[in-house]
Formats: structure tokens, C-alpha cells, sequence
């Protein structure tokens, strides 16, 4: 999440470094190869307009409401993905991690897995008592 108004900027470069835990190889995953070269490369400056095209942002909040405000809305934003029951917001959590780091067919046998731990489980049962699927 950006701000309007806010910058990414990897300054590794300007100090005759690079990245040393891991934010190269995070990079690269999140926009490719040849923008992470030009960020990293370029040390430069990636605003909100630039942050949602390359994939680096997921979206520009409000800030000219004050940090609470943005706070909030940031706040507001993840809940979308973390509210709910845990071990399904963990299972989604493990079969996007297997789909993006294992070869297909195991990922394919993780998913599997996974989704034998939460059919028939709590949550659900819970959502086929109250037919939330379309809500």
C-alpha cells in the first residue's frame, strides 16, 4: 500500500551495496527480472502511479486525511484478506506459497491436501449452514 505523495526507492546502490536479506530475490518475484534491474540499478524513485503498474503497490490510499486516517484505510485494506476463520486463511496462504514455489505436480498434491483439512471442517460446515457462498 502507498500513500499519495510517498516513494519506494531502493538507495542500496547510493551506498555501494545491494540487497543482503533477501529483498533482490523478493523483487525480482514481485515485478520480474528487467524491472527490478532498473529499480535496483537505477535507485529509482517509485511513486504510487508507478508502484500499482509495476505490481509493487497494491493500491493508493487517501493521505491527505492524516496518518490515522491512512492507518485506518490500511487497516480496513487487510482485513479483507485476513478476516475469517485462521486455518482457512491459512490453507490459502499455503496453496498460493506451493503454487508459486514447488513444480506444478506437487503443488497440485499440496492443494489437494490442504483442501482436505478445511471440507468438512468448522468453518465449512458453517458456511454450508448458512449458505454464505454467494454473499
Amino acid at each position: 500500500l502507498m500513500t499519495s505523495g510517498s516513494v519506494i526507492q531502493f538507495v542500496h546502490k547510493h551506498m555501494g551495496l545491494v540487497p543482503g536479506w533477501g529483498g533482490a530475490a523478493r523483487l525480482v518475484r514481485i515485478v520480474g527480472s528487467q524491472k527490478a534491474l532498473k529499480l535496483l540499478g537505477g535507485a529509482l524513485k517509485v511513486d504510487p502511479e508507478l508502484g500499482l503498474d509495476i505490481g509493487l503497490a497494491d493500491e493508493v490510499l487517501e493521505a491527505d486525511q492524516g496518518a490515522a486516517t491512512a492507518l485506518q484505510q490500511a487497516e480496513n485494506w487487510l482485513s479483507r484478506y485476513t478476516k475469517g476463520p485462521v486455518p482457512v486463511i491459512h490453507a490459502v496462504k499455503k496453496v498460493v506459497l506451493a503454487g508459486r514455489e514447488l513444480p506444478l505436480s506437487e503443488a497440485l498434491r499440496t492443494e489437494k491436501e490442504v483442501f482436505g483439512t478445511v471440507w468438512g471442517a468448522p468453518a465449512n460446515l458453517q458456511a454450508l449452514a448458512s449458505k454464505s457462498k454467494h454473499k
